[in-house]
């Protein structure tokens, strides 16, 4: 039997209430589901996730620095050591 992580198991549910003509609450009632869990789990989904951008380096003998959202910053040397 395969293991599902937690997502696919809530992406599954998610879309098999979707095709449904159920309400999210008659939905997890007849799954015996937690409605909050759901709820959660539905909103998680719906969320726009943050894609990776290419970053064009310079020339070989040069630095370049990146500040992220909350304080996070990673400052690069080339040519690396």
């Amino acid at each position: 039997m395969a293991t599902h992580s937690k997502s696919d198991f809530w992406q599954q549910h998610i879309g098999a209430w979707k095709n449904s003509d159920l309400s999210q609450a008659a939905y997890c009632q007849q799954h015996e589901l937690k409605l909050s869990t759901f709820t959660y789990w539905r909103n998680k989904q719906n969320k726009p996730r943050p894609k990776l951008m290419p970053v064009p380096m310079p020339a070989l003998e040069a630095s370049v620095e990146l500040a992220l959202p909350g304080g996070i910053q990673m400052h690069v040397s080339f040519p690396c050591k």
